[in-house]
């Protein structure tokens, strides 16, 4: 998220300081200004009279206005998207936003976890995946895909005391797979603690840094959706899941060639009574 514009006339820890909070805007929102210091290795006084060099009055006052950016509506973030376009440059606007969202994405990927992830979703027992809100489609599309390779593939409640239903029976030999966009709600907290209590592998997506660390998930991938305050793509998310399909088909490539060939049979002996596209 750019916040500050040209850096090039800042000190060294006042760059340090700007980078630092364009990274983790959201976590910033509930961090002091000794935190703060101590995380990037500045003194206090640096981060007290920074927000002044960059237009505000204090820590305060600037919280204040990333907090709106935060709090704005989905009609307002696609608002603020669209408000520099117009039809004609739509089209390339859209390739050129939807390239970074995923060179970003590219960069932070390690291949070992994506494997790893992949390897104990196959030899689960059942894979369980929590995908509320937009990322209910990622989970669908998992869903189908794996059950296509013969795993099995349960969708949790996106919310509620429904979610719990799932959890009661989560065993140590299941995978876990959820989905964490744009802050941590309690239904993640509550699969987070279920995962660690288990011990089952789990694994999670989410845009936000700083939810990559300090959870019993084995691995955390970060993808690029956009900056805070604007529409968020899908576009990343969704290429890593398929990435993640795409591996764990893989790892048991003839099984699943086998599972396929039964589809393909299964469509020509029954085409007349059940023609594809009903």
């Amino acid at each position: 998220m750019v916040l500050f514009g040209d850096k090039s006339l800042f000190t060294p820890s006042q760059q340090r300081l700007a980078d630092f909070v364009e990274r983790n805007p959201e976590e910033v929102l509930f961090l002091t200004e000794q935190e703060i210091a101590d995380r990037i290795g500045v003194s206090i006084a640096t981060v007290s009279r920074f927000w002044r060099t960059v237009g505000y009055d204090n820590m305060k006052a600037f919280k204040a206005k990333l907090r709106g950016a935060a709090d704005a509506t989905p009609s307002l973030k696609l608002e603020t998207t669209i408000a520099g376009l117009d039809p004609a440059s739509l089209p390339a606007r859209m390739l050129e936003q939807t390239s970074a969202h995923l060179e970003l994405t590219a960069r932070e990927l390690r291949p070992e976890e994506l494997e790893e992830t992949a390897r104990f979703m196959t030899a689960a027992r059942r894979i369980y995946v929590h995908a509320p809100g937009p990322s209910r489609a990622l989970g669908e599309l998992l869903s189908f895909r794996l059950g296509r390779f013969g795993l099995t593939v349960q969708l949790m409640a996106g919310s509620g005391h429904e979610l719990l239903e799932s959890l009661a029976q989560l065993q140590s030999d299941d995978a876990v797979l959820l989905f964490c966009f744009t802050r941590m709600l309690p239904e993640t907290e509550v699969i987070l603690d279920c995962i660690g209590r288990t011990g089952c592998p789990g694994a999670m997506l989410t845009d936000r840094e700083e939810l990559r660390y300090g959870h019993p998930v084995r691995n955390s991938f970060w993808v690029s959706r956009g900056e805070l305050g604007e529409f968020h793509s899908m576009t990343a998310p969704l290429l890593l899941i398929e990435q993640l399909i795409l591996s764990i088909g893989l790892l048991q490539k003839e099984a699943v060639l086998k599972r396929l060939d039964v589809l393909t049979e299964l469509r020509s002996r029954y085409a007349n009574k059940l023609p594809r596209g009903r």
